[in-house]
C-alpha cells in the first residue's frame, strides 16, 4: 500500500504492521482478561453494555478494531504483493482493501454506538 500515496514510504507500513501487532497483543490480553476474569460470571448482555457505557472502553474497542483491520488487510496486501501482480492489478487490490477495510471499521463503530447510551440497544 506504500505506492498508493507518493508521500508515504513503504517503511511506514512496515512499522505500522509492528505497532498494530503490539496493540493487538496488549489489547487482546486486556480483552481476554476483562471478559474471563474481571466481569462476574455469567457474562451477560447487560454487563457488557455497562462496561461500554464508559468512554474509555469504547475508545479501547475502537482502537482495537482499527488495529485489527489495518494489521489484517496490510498483511493480506503484503502476501498478495509477494506474488508480483501487475502494477495496475496491485493498485486495484490495494484500493479494494482500503475501501473494504474502511467499510468494516465504519460498520464496527456504528455497531458500538448504541451501547454508549443507557438502555441504548
Amino acid at each position: 500500500m506504500g505506492k498508493l500515496i507518493r508521500n508515504i514510504s513503504p517503511a511506514f507500513h512496515w512499522y505500522m504492521q509492528r505497532i498494530t501487532a503490539m496493540i493487538l497483543v496488549v489489547g487482546l490480553f486486556v480483552h481476554f482478561w476483562v471478559l474471563h476474569f474481571a466481569i462476574e460470571r455469567p457474562v451477560t448482555f447487560e454487563k457488557v453494555q455497562d462496561r461500554l457505557l464508559s468512554p474509555g472502553w469504547v475508545f479501547f474497542d475502537v482502537i482495537l478494531l482499527i488495529a485489527v483491520i489495518y494489521h489484517a488487510f496490510n498483511g493480506l496486501y503484503n502476501v498478495i504483493s509477494d506474488y508480483n501482480p501487475r502494477p495496475a492489478l496491485q493498485k486495484i487490490i490495494a484500493w479494494t482493501l482500503i475501501f473494504v477495510g474502511a467499510i468494516i471499521v465504519i460498520y464496527g463503530i456504528l455497531a458500538l454506538l448504541p451501547f454508549t447510551r443507557q438502555g441504548g440497544v
